[in-house]
C-alpha cells in the first residue's frame, strides 16, 4: 500500500469578481449611470461563491520526502 498524501484546503477571495460572487457588465452607453446600462451576471470562475478553493500537500508530507527531494 503507498503511501497517502493529505491536502490541506484553504479558501481565497476570487480574483475575478473579487468575492461578490456576480460580475456587471456593461451593455451600453455608461457615461450617465452605470447601473442602468448594465447587466448582472454570475461568476463562472468560482460559481458564483465568491471563494476558490486551494488544494495543496500539507508540509508534513513534503517533509517525509526527506533526503530524496533536490533543495
Amino acid at each position: 500500500m503507498g503511501k497517502v498524501i493529505k491536502i490541506a484546503k484553504h479558501a481565497c477571495i476570487c480574483p475575478v469578481c473579487h468575492g461578490n460572487g456576480y460580475l456587471r457588465i456593461a451593455t451600453g452607453d455608461t457615461s450617465k449611470d452605470f447601473r442602468d446600462n448594465s447587466k448582472v451576471v454570475q461568476c463562472e470562475q468560482c460559481d458564483s461563491s465568491g471563494e476558490l478553493e486551494i488544494q495543496e500537500p500539507t508540509s508534513e508530507f513534503l517533509e517525509s520526502f526527506g533526503s530524496k527531494r533536490l533543495q
